[in-house]
C-alpha cells in the first residue's frame, strides 16, 4: 500500500491541496496572526491605563470600587463627631487620620485634644492620656518650630501629671506665637497644678482676652476664678465654655462637678440648694444630647446622695448599673447609697463588684477608688465579719494615698481590734447589734 497522499483533484493548491514545491503547515489559522499584534498591543495600554479604567469597567458590571479615604477625609469626620459631641467616633476617625499623617500638626493636634477630653470621662480612658502625650512628644520632635505643637503638647503633660515640663513646653509655644489662646489656657493649668496661682490667674485672663469662645480659655479662667473665691464669674465661664459646643460633655461634667464641690461646703442652706441646682441641670443637659450617658446617671445620684435625698440616688445608681454594667463609678456610688442607707449586705456587694471591676479592668492601683476597699470594709465590721473586713483594709493601705481612706481604714482596724481585745484576725465574732438597723430604703 503507498506511503504517500492521495491527490485530491477538487481541491486547489492553495486550499492546502497538492503544491509542487516544500510547504510548511501551519499551526494556527491565519485570522490569528491577525489580531495577535493588536491583543497585544490593547493589553499593555490597558494595564498601563489601570487605575483609570478600573472605576469605568466596574461601573459598567454594576460595582464600585473601594475608595481610598484620605488623611483629610478622616480629620473631616472627625471634626463632624467631635462637634456632634461624640468623643468616641471623633477618636476613632482622628486616629486614622493620624496614622496616615502623623506630622501633620492640625490633625494630631484635634486627635490628642479628643483624647485628652474624654480621658476625663472615666478611669477607662486613662490611656488616653498616655495615648496623647506620646503622639504630641513624636509631632515636637517632627516639628520643632510649630507653636501648636507645643501647645497641645503641654496640654498632654498637664494630663499626665507632668506640670513642670508643661510649663516649659508652653512657654515655648508663646515665646513662637504669643497670640495662641489655648497655649495660654494650658499654661494656667499647668501654673495652678504647681500652685502658682496668681501666675494662673494671669495667664487665663490672657487666653480668655485672645479668644473669648475658647473652651479651654474659659475652663482655665473658671478654674483659677474659683480660687480666689469669685464664684459668679467662675460659674460664667464654665457657662461661655459650655455653649461653644453644646452637645460636647466635658464642660457640663466640669462646671457640674465645680458646683457641687461648692454646695457640699457651703453654710447657706439657701444657696447650697441653687448650687446643687445648677449641677443638676447641667447633667440634664448632658441626658437630653445623650438619654444613655453613665456618667451624668451616676453624678445625678452622686449629687442626690449628697443633697440627702436617697430614694432619688438609688433610683439613678441603679440606672447607670443597668446601661453599663461595666461602670466602676455606677457600682461605688451604689455601694455608697446602701450603705448610708444602712442596707450593708447589699452595700458591700456593690463596693465588691465595684473592686473586681477596677482590678480586672487592669486600672493602675494609683487611680482606683479606694472607697470601693474601705467602705466594704466598714460594711464588714458592722455585719460582724472583721475576719473578711481586715485583709480588704490591710489591702488598701498599701497603696492608697487619699487622707479620708487612710483615717476611715485605720480607724476600722483598732474597732476591729478592740472588739477581739487585740487579736482581731481570731473567728470571735462581733455580736451582732439587737435589733438590727432597719435600713432606709
Amino acid at each position: 500500500m503507498s506511503h504517500y497522499p492521495r491527490i485530491q483533484r477538487n481541491r486547489a493548491a492553495r486550499q492546502g491541496g497538492l503544491s509542487f514545491r516544500p510547504q510548511r503547515r501551519s499551526v494556527f489559522p491565519l485570522w490569528v496572526y491577525t489580531l495577535w499584534l493588536p491583543t497585544i498591543l490593547l493589553s499593555i495600554l490597558a494595564f498601563w491605563q489601570m487605575d483609570a479604567l478600573q472605576p469605568r469597567v466596574l461601573a459598567l458590571m454594576g460595582a464600585q470600587p473601594t475608595p481610598t479615604i484620605t488623611a483629610g477625609a478622616w480629620a473631616q469626620q472627625g471634626d463632624a463627631a467631635f462637634w456632634a459631641g461624640d468623643l468616641d467616633q471623633a477618636v476613632a476617625h482622628y486616629r486614622n487620620a493620624a496614622r496616615l499623617a502623623p506630622t501633620n500638626v492640625d490633625i494630631i493636634y484635634e486627635f490628642a485634644r479628643s483624647l485628652l477630653y474624654r480621658s476625663y470621662n472615666d478611669v477607662r480612658f486613662a490611656g488616653d492620656v498616655d495615648e496623647a502625650l506620646q503622639w504630641t512628644s513624636r509631632l515636637v520632635e517632627a516639628v520643632p518650630n510649630n507653636p501648636r505643637a507645643y501647645t497641645i503638647n503641654c496640654f498632654a503633660l498637664v494630663r499626665a501629671r507632668q506640670s513642670s515640663a508643661a510649663v516649659q513646653s508652653c512657654i515655648r509655644a508663646i515665646d513662637i506665637n504669643p497670640n495662641d489662646s489655648e497655649s495660654h489656657a494650658y499654661l494656667a493649668l499647668a501654673q495652678y497644678d504647681l500652685g502658682r496661682t496668681a501666675s494662673a490667674l494671669d495667664e487665663a485672663a490672657i487666653a480668655v482676652r485672645l479668644n473669648p469662645k475658647s473652651i479651654d480659655g474659659n475652663m482655665a479662667y473658671a478654674l483659677a476664678l474659683a480660687f480666689q473665691g469669685r464664684i459668679e464669674r467662675s460659674l460664667d465661664h464654665y457657662k461661655q465654655a459650655a455653649s461653644v459646643n453644646p452637645k460636647l460633655e466635658f464642660p457640663y461634667f466640669q462646671m457640674a462637678f465645680f458646683a457641687y464641690s461648692l454646695a457640699n461646703v457651703e453654710q447657706n442652706l439657701d444657696r447650697a440648694e441653687t448650687l446643687y441646682r445648677i449641677a443638676l441641670s447641667a447633667y440634664n443637659t448632658i441626658l437630653q444630647h445623650n438619654s444613655r450617658s453613665v456618667k451624668a446617671y451616676t453624678r445625678l445620684c452622686q449629687t442626690y446622695l449628697a443633697k440627702g435625698e436617697p430614694k432619688l440616688a438609688r433610683e439613678y445608681c441603679q440606672e447607670a448599673t443597668s446601661i453599663d454594667p461595666e461602670s466602676s463609678q455606677a457600682w461605688r456610688w451604689l455601694g455608697e447609697v446602701y450603705h448610708k442607707s444602712r442596707n450593708y449586705e447589699d452595700a458591700v456587694e456593690a463596693l465588691r463588684t465595684c473592686a473586681q471591676l477596677e482590678e480586672r479592668q487592669g486600672i493602675p492601683r494609683p487611680l482606683r477608688d479606694p472607697t470601693c476597699w474601705w467602705l466594704r470594709g466598714v460594711g464588714y465590721f458592722i455585719l460582724g465579719d472583721c475576719n473578711t473586713a481586715i485583709p480588704i483594709l490591710d489591702d488598701v493601705l498599701t497603696w492608697t494615698t487619699d487622707e479620708i481612706a487612710i483615717r476611715e481604714t485605720r480607724r476600722t482596724i483598732e474597732k476591729c481590734a478592740t472588739a477581739y481585745q487585740g487579736l482581731y484576725r481570731t473567728p470571735t465574732p462581733i455580736p451582732t447589734p439587737t435589733p438590727r438597723p432597719t435600713p432606709i430604703l
